[in-house]
């Protein structure tokens, strides 16, 4: 049986429907779209993290 939940809002999505982005389940465009935008945000934030702060080998 089929049941997925949209990754934004939560309601249940059904197969004909349903928009599959990222190998997650949305409702609509909008919502895959918005959550290919955080994707994308967090993955720049992550980027400037680690710009200032780089790893380093040993403990600290």
């Amino acid at each position: 049986m089929f049941e997925k939940h949209c990754r934004v809002c939560g309601i249940e999505v059904k197969k004909e429907t349903e928009v599959k982005r990222f190998g997650k389940h949305f409702c609509n465009d909008e919502h895959a779209n918005q959550f290919g935008a955080k994707i994308a945000e967090d993955e720049r934030r992550e980027e400037e993290y680690q710009k200032w702060h780089p790893r380093r080998d040993g403990c600290c």
